[in-house]
C-alpha cells in the first residue's frame, strides 16, 4: 500500500486498492491504521503519504555518498534537458530511487526516492551489464535480455521506452566507484524522443561526472 502511494502520490481509496490488488475493505483498513499513526494523510476521502513516513524516509541514508555525489550532476543534468532525472542503486534486487528530480515524464514514472523502478528498465540493464552474467528480469526474454546487455556494454548506456499516460524514453548510464565498479546508475526520461540523442550524452556526462565526485568522498561505515 505504500509503494503504491508513493507511485500515485495522492488518491482515492477505490484507485488504491485497485492498484495494490487489494479488496477494497481491506486497503481501508490498512489506510485508516497507516492513518493513525501519521503514516498517511487522509482529506476529502483522498490520501497521501503522511509525515511520518517522510521523517522515517529522511533518516534512512544508506546510500549518502552516492546521493551526495550525484546531487550538483543531477541539478545540471535535468537544466540541460528539461528531463525527470535521478540517482538509482540495487536494494533488494531491485533497482531503487536515490535522489531524484522531477519532471514531465512523472506522470508515467514518478522521479522521487524510495520508488522502485519496474522490470527491465534501464538503469537494470546498466547494472546487469556491469556483471559477467545475469539473468533476465520476469518477463523478458532472455535472447532480448542478452541483445541489451551487449548494447549496454557497447555503448555505455541502455535506453527504454515506457508507456502510460504518455510515451517516454529513458537513458541510463554507469556511475563507478574509483575501482571501475558499477554501483549505481543516472538516468533521465524525456517525453519527446527528439531530444533523446542530447539527453544520452548528457546522461554520460552526468554519470562521469558522478562518478568522479564519488572518487573524492570520504568512505564511512554509513555510505
Amino acid at each position: 500500500m505504500l509503494e503504491e502511494l508513493a507511485r500515485v502520490d495522492e488518491a482515492g481509496l477505490t484507485e488504491l486498492a485497485a492498484g495494490a490488488g487489494l479488496p477494497k475493505a481491506t486497503a481501508h483498513r490498512l489506510l485508516e491504521q497507516l492513518a493513525a499513526v501519521g503514516g498517511v494523510e487522509r482529506r476529502a476521502g483522498r490520501y497521501r503519504m503522511g509525515a511520518t513516513m517522510v521523517r522515517l524516509g529522511h533518516s534512512w541514508t544508506p546510500h549518502r555518498r552516492l546521493g551526495q555525489a550525484a546531487s550538483l550532476p543531477l541539478r545540471h543534468l535535468a537544466a540541460s534537458t528539461g528531463a525527470a532525472v535521478a540517482v538509482a542503486a540495487p536494494v533488494r534486487g531491485r533497482m531503487m530511487i536515490l535522489k531524484g528530480l522531477p519532471g514531465a515524464a512523472d506522470a508515467v514514472l514518478p522521479h522521487r526516492p524510495g520508488v522502485f523502478l519496474p522490470p527491465g528498465n534501464a538503469a537494470e540493464v546498466v547494472m546487469a551489464a556491469a556483471e559477467p552474467a545475469a539473468e533476465p528480469p520476469p518477463g523478458q526474454a532472455a535472447s532480448r535480455w542478452t541483445e541489451r546487455l551487449r548494447a549496454a556494454r557497447e555503448h555505455g548506456t541502455a535506453v527504454h521506452r515506457w508507456e502510460g499516460d504518455m510515451v517516454i524514453s529513458c537513458v541510463a548510464a554507469p556511475v563507478r566507484t574509483r575501482t571501475g565498479k558499477v554501483v549505481a546508475v543516472i538516468g533521465a526520461a524525456v517525453h519527446d524522443s527528439r531530444r533523446l540523442a542530447a539527453a544520452t550524452a548528457a546522461t554520460r556526462q552526468a554519470a562521469r561526472l558522478a562518478s568522479a565526485n564519488l572518487a573524492r568522498l570520504p568512505h564511512t561505515a554509513r555510505s
